[in-house]
């Protein structure tokens, strides 16, 4: 008996019942019609709405297609995606192309074109036909984004703000100009007139709207996000944009809730106010080494649940008192810091690599320094190619200097004969430096290696260690990171062939570690 054939829609709806439905008779149509012909069904899990908007350049991640794919592959019985239109399923022709062919020749599985069955014909007029459909959906695509802009451009000049409210104002009856919120309008406006009169500082400025009814429903501002209200032009009447759109009209047609010079005031007094933090660091707080590397087992369902460190005080302003301490993002667990790093190292103790991971990954470390010398002995041809031309342009600059039409630049000459000459005793010595070099770089990149799988735990933790090799440390020992369960025990939920390596799998060593020629610095 035939193996029953299944297919995938891609179109406008969520569900097989709205796809059979009479609220959609053009897709119903097309999408059940094109199954019908092909002799296959499409179950109740494999229709996709298409919600993701379809934009040239960033198709390869488009997560409906994506999705689609890893259903395909795990249906093997799957052999079409339908596709109501075209310009549903790609808005660029060469990306088109890409899914098209990725589709049949990874899973054999064809694009399906609901609406156009001539595009579904193994010709080469057909396939002119699709791309020329894909140039179509590209050029409608790029003349829609045309409009929306030029059609934003033109209500920001007429003093329109056709986007979402901001903070204090409401939807208007009239499009594009937005009304003072009833309650919420009132409050931040009383908030900006006391700190652009100096009444209040901006702390207390965030105190007071924190307070006020303003903050109803709303989640409490922190003070960068205040910062950008209160500097905000629109406030002052003004509608700005400049991002895809570059407009600045100091005519708003909206009602401003204070006038244009608290507005410039209120911009001193946030510029003469220093952000407290200086942000994060560009590769991480060497003081708190574990920050986003230990996960919070209590709150894996949510996705911020990694234990950061920061300095952590008694809440007194005044107080010198710091503690070092790590706090889960999402339940605000803590841990201190001591003890953190004392378990995070007891993993590298009790899970030490063993002396057969040890050999092979020398092994592999030499393979890396070959690579070095190999680069070495291409930067010593480089310079023995450099030095032998030098030493053929003295040649015929000696000889150009005892011709006597060259009596007038004479001195020229043999100025820039010895400039060569020095080139090449400085390449001379830079090439014995490099000969000489090898051996004793070796036997020093040897020992430290070995000193680096000794004692791993606290190279791990140390500060001078860049947090790029720490990354790289952590891949390669525990590739899952670490862990802390509810009783702060650290444990981690996988270890590498390093540590679990035994010798009797000694004859795929090679192949196990082929991934660490590519790691630098360990």
């Amino acid at each position: 008996m035939p193996k029953q054939i299944l297919a995938v829609a891609l179109c406008r709806v969520s569900s097989i019942e709205q796809l059979e439905s009479n609220s959609l008779d053009h897709q119903k149509g097309n999408v059940l019609k094109a199954a019908k012909e092909l002799s296959a069904i499409i179950p109740d899990d494999a229709v996709w709405e298409g919600a993701v908007s379809s934009k040239k350049g960033v198709n390869f991640n488009r997560k409906d297609l994506k999705e689609i794919y890893e259903y395909c592959k795990s249906h093997a019985a799957v052999r079409y995606v339908i596709v109501q239109e075209v310009d549903r399923f790609m808005r660029s022709p060469d990306e088109q192309t890409y899914f098209y062919v990725k589709f049949w020749y990874e899973l054999r599985v064809r694009i399906w074109f609901a609406d156009k069955p001539e595009l579904n014909e193994d010709t080469h007029v057909a396939s002119l036909l699709r791309y020329m459909e894909g140039w179509r959906a590209a050029g409608s695509n790029e003349e829609r984004q045309n409009k929306s802009i030029n059609g934003q451009t033109a209500a920001l000049k007429e003093g329109r703000y056709p986007f979402a409210p901001k903070p204090g104002y409401k939807h208007g009856y009239e499009k594009g100009i937005q009304e003072i919120h009833t309650v919420r309008g009132p409050a931040l406006r009383t908030v900006l007139i006391r700190l652009a009169s100096k009444i209040v500082t901006p702390s207390q400025a965030l105190i007071e709207l924190n307070n006020s009814k303003f903050m109803v429903g709303h989640s409490p501002y922190r003070m960068d996000k205040f910062r950008n209200i209160v500097t905000d032009p629109f406030y002052a009447g003004i509608v700005e944009i400049n991002k895809q759109v570059h407009v600045r009209n100091e005519h708003g047609l909206h009602e401003p809730l204070i006038t244009k010079a608290q507005h410039l005031e209120l911009i001193k007094i946030m510029d003469n106010k220093k952000k407290a933090q200086s942000g994060p660091h560009k590769n991480g707080n060497p003081k708190y080494p574990i920050s986003n590397l230990a996960t919070c087992d209590k709150c894996l369902e949510k996705t911020n649940c990694r234990y950061v460190g920061f300095d952590h005080g008694n809440g007194k302003s005044n107080s010198k008192l710091i503690y070092e301490k790590y706090r889960c993002r999402a339940c605000g667990r803590y841990m201190t810091r001591n003890e953190l790093h004392s378990k995070v190292e007891g993993q590298f103790k009790d899970n030490p690599i063993t002396s057969e991971a040890q050999d092979e990954l020398i092994k592999a470390l030499k393979i890396v320094w070959k690579q070095r010398e190999g680069q070495a002995e291409q930067e010593t041809i480089r310079i023995k190619h450099v030095i032998s031309n030098l030493r053929r342009s003295i040649n015929d600059q000696v000889e150009a200097a005892t011709d006597p039409d060259n009596v007038a630049i004479k001195q020229e000459i043999l100025d820039a004969i010895d400039r060569k000459k020095q080139n090449i005793v400085d390449l001379e010595n830079k090439l014995e430096d490099l000969n000489n070099s090898t051996n004793d770089d070796w036997e020093r990149f040897l020992r430290y290696a070995y000193s680096y799988i000794e004692d791993i735990g606290a190279k791990f933790l140390d500060e001078s260690t860049s947090q790029e090799n720490r990354l790289r440390c952590k891949q390669i020992v525990f590739p899952a990171g670490f862990h802390v369960d509810e009783r702060n025990k650290v444990y981690t939920p996988e270890k590498s062939l390093l540590i679990t390596l035994l010798p009797t799998k000694k004859d795929a060593l090679a192949p196990d570690f082929s991934h660490l020629v590519r790691v630098r610095g360990l």
